[in-house]
């Protein structure tokens, strides 16, 4: 991981009736529009770039790991 702010500490999550966590199809947009952006912006190669998304991917797990209730 990098020293950069995750935007997935910030998606809101919900725990359902099943005891999983989601997250909204506004936060998934949201999510892939800063990737695309960022990549963009910034010129990333595609190392890089994969690195964004695994490093979002795992913030998103590990919140969503937390978030986990069991029913």
């Amino acid at each position: 991981m990098t020293d950069r702010v995750s935007l997935a500490m910030f998606l809101p999550l919900a725990a359902a009736q099943d005891g999983q966590p989601y997250i909204s199809c506004a936060a998934v947009v949201a999510l892939l529009e800063h990737c695309a952006v960022t990549i963009a912006a910034t010129g990333l190669d595609a190392d890089a770039a994969a690195c964004l998304l695994d490093d979002e991917a795992e913030v998103l797990n590990l919140r969503a790991i937390g978030h986990t209730v069991t029913p």
